[in-house]
């Protein structure tokens, strides 16, 4: 179900107990619709030796808490897992005590994506630092760095941070001069394969010497170029755009190796 106000309401009656308060189930309620529906923003830090010991549920929430606890923030964490990730949020209660009425603010969202590299999902952008580095210091890690990574689909994103790893196997033949449609096809499906990458955003800084294109330029003069990529797959565009002739051989690199950039901004320096 979409997480609209009678659909709250119907979990709330079905699901709550004795113990439970109304604000508990409906952040419950919350962390699923992130998982399931996928329509905000995430960005994207990766993190560097993550203990695989601590990478269960249970720990994870509690060493959130008592780091929570330890700062004074008052705040309730909840931690789900599912296919594999682990979805928490984090709700700051900044009510006063003597005040009547309790407002529902929009929490925190993380995910922790384990792998050889391990990466952690974040939204909303403007989320303060010390709660990055709270979850990461949940499963062990002691550094964190931003990751040119964003996106409104998380498994999708994902997908795209797996296929970083397998450069070495992708390297379907050049096309020659008198290439074919087929020819072109099978080069887009070896290149991309079928795994769904739904990037909805992809950046293209080009740095060039204006000498390049002209001789009254003095050589050292730089112009500096930002191409914007938006849709609802900018990949699927990209693929497209080979598929109709639009983009054609020889492929620039960036193209032939977006599969495996794993992330959505890349910087080229044209020289003569």
């Amino acid at each position: 179900m979409r997480l609209t106000i009678p659909n709250i309401v119907s979990v709330v009656h079905q699901f709550l107990k004795d113990n439970d308060s109304i604000d508990e189930v409906y952040y419950r309620v919350f962390l699923v619709d992130a998982i399931y529906h996928q329509k905000v923003n995430w960005w994207t830090v990766s993190v560097e030796k993550v203990n695989k010991y601590l990478l269960e549920k249970e720990i994870i929430r509690n060493n959130i808490q008592v780091m929570l606890n330890q700062l004074n923030i008052k705040a309730i964490t909840y931690v789900m897992k599912y296919d594999q990730l682990f979805w928490i949020l984090i709700n700051i209660n900044e009510s006063k005590e003597k005040s009547t009425n309790s407002k529902l603010k929009t929490p925190f969202f993380f995910t922790i994506a384990p792998g050889k590299v391990s990466h952690i999902f974040y939204r909303p952008q403007n989320v303060n630092n010390k709660f990055i580095k709270i979850v990461m210091k949940s499963i062990g890690a002691k550094h964190y760095k931003p990751y040119e990574l964003t996106g409104k689909h998380l498994q999708s994103m994902i997908n795209v941070l797996q296929d970083k790893n397998k450069e070495n196997e992708l390297n379907p033949q050049e096309l020659s001069n008198n290439f074919k449609e087929e020819n072109v096809r099978k080069y887009v499906q070896q290149l991309f394969g079928d795994k769904p990458c739904l990037l909805d955003r992809f950046i293209i800084n080009v740095e060039s010497d204006y000498s390049m294109f002209s001789n009254t330029y003095p050589p050292g003069k730089i112009c500096k170029t930002k191409v914007e990529l938006r849709g609802d797959s900018v990949i699927d565009g990209i693929k497209d755009m080979m598929l109709s002739g639009i983009l054609q051989p020889p492929y620039a690199n960036w193209i032939k190796r977006l599969p495996v950039l794993g992330r959505n901004s890349i910087n080229i320096n044209l020289r003569l």
